[in-house]
C-alpha cells in the first residue's frame, strides 16, 4: 500500500477540502484526487462522500483512520532505522497555546532550527483544551500547553516553567496611582480577558465568584494582542501572564495594578501522546526543552 496515498488520505480526512489538502501537502489538486481514487480502487470502497463542492468522510473512511495513522508511523520508524548516521531531519508538527506561541516559543524554535536546519516545523496555535484531540488524532506531534493533563493516562507531560499573572490597565486608569487595591474594589470594573475554558482566566472567574465580586462586564477576546490594545485604549482592566505584558510595562504603555490577592500562576507544559513514536526531530526538541529547563533551574539555585 502506497504510504503517500495514506498520508494524503489522513490530511484530507482532517481538512475535508481537496485544495487545502493539496496546499498542506505541497501537491497539485489533481495529485490529491489521484491518490484518493487509487486508494479507493485498491480497497474496493468509497472513503469520502462528495456532495456538491463539499467533502465528507464516510463510515469506511472512518474505519481507515486509525490503521492508516499506524502504518504512517511504522513507515516513519522504518526510515529512521536506516538514517541513524544522518543529521536530524523531517517534519515536526507543534501545537501551542497563544501565550507560549507568541512570547516563549520563538526563541526556542530559533535555536532549534539553527541546530537542526533540516527539520521542517509546522506550527499550529490552538486552545489548550484542543490539544488532547489533536495529539490523539496525530494532527500534531507535540503540544506546548498551559493546561494540566496529569489526570490523563494517555498523555505524557513535562513541566517546563511557571510564570506569574498580573492585573494590568492603561496608565490613565483611575487605579493606576493606587498603592494597594483590594479585590472588592474591583467591583463594577470592566474586564477584558482571554477567551478560554481553562487556565488563568477560569481561575480568576472562580476567584471572583468565591469572593462574591461582581464585575461590571467581561469582554472575552481570542487574541492577547487585541486584549492589550483594548486595555491601552482604556476599555478596561485585564489579567494576563507577566511574560505577555513585560514589553508594554517596560515601555510605559501598561501598568501593573497592585491587587491584593494570591498569585495565580500559569504552568507551561510540553505534552505528547504516550503511544507516539519519538521521531528524531521530536526527540531533539524534547532534549532541548529539558536542557533549557535544567539550565534555568541551575541559575535560579545560584
Amino acid at each position: 500500500m502506497d504510504v503517500k496515498q495514506l498520508q494524503t488520505f489522513i490530511v484530507l480526512a482532517r481538512l475535508l477540502n481537496f485544495r487545502a489538502a493539496a496546499e498542506e501537502l505541497n501537491y497539485s489538486q489533481s495529485t490529491v484526487s489521484d491518490h484518493i481514487r487509487n486508494l479507493e480502487q485498491e480497497l474496493g470502497v468509497k472513503l469520502f462522500e462528495r456532495i456538491g463542492k463539499k467533502v465528507f468522510l464516510n463510515e469506511e473512511g472512518n474505519k481507515l483512520i486509525s490503521p492508516a495513522q499506524k502504518m504512517l508511523q511504522d513507515a516513519e520508524e522504518i526510515h529512521e532505522l536506516f538514517n541513524k548516521g544522518e543529521k536530524v531531519h523531517g517534519d515536526l508538527r507543534i501545537g501551542a497555546a497563544e501565550t507560549l506561541c507568541a512570547f516563549w516559543l520563538p526563541p526556542l524554535l530559533k535555536e532549534y532550527t539553527k541546530i537542526y536546519p533540516k527539520v521542517r516545523i509546522i506550527l499550529k496555535m490552538a486552545d489548550c483544551l484542543e490539544f488532547h484531540e489533536l495529539l490523539e488524532k496525530n494532527i500534531v506531534d507535540v503540544a506546548f500547553s498551559l493546561h494540566d493533563e496529569s489526570k490523563r493516562k494517555d498523555l505524557f507531560q513535562i513541566d517546563i516553567f511557571d510564570d506569574s499573572t498580573v492585573f494590568v490597565a492603561s496608565p490613565d486608569h483611575p487605579f493606576s496611582t493606587f498603592k494597594k487595591i483590594a479585590m472588592d474594589e474591583l467591583e463594577n470594573q470592566s474586564f477584558i480577558l482571554v477567551e478560554s475554558e481553562s487556565g488563568y482566566t477560569m481561575e480568576l472567574k472562580k476567584l471572583f465568584k468565591k469572593l462574591n465580586v461582581q464585575v461590571d462586564a467581561i469582554m472575552e477576546l481570542g487574541s492577547i494582542e487585541a486584549i492589550k490594545q483594548c486595555v491601552k485604549e482604556g476599555l478596561g482592566i485585564s489579567f494576563l501572564p507577566r511574560i505577555a505584558v513585560d514589553k508594554e510595562i517596560k515601555n510605559g504603555e501598561l501598568v501593573i495594578l497592585p491587587v491584593e490577592t494570591d498569585n495565580i500562576l500559569i504552568h507551561a507544559k510540553m505534552v505528547y501522546h504516550v503511544n507516539k513514536w519519538m521521531s528524531s526531530p521530536m526527540e531533539a526538541l524534547k532534549e532541548l526543552v529539558l536542557l533549557k529547563k535544567n539550565t534555568k533551574s541551575s541559575m535560579q539555585k545560584k
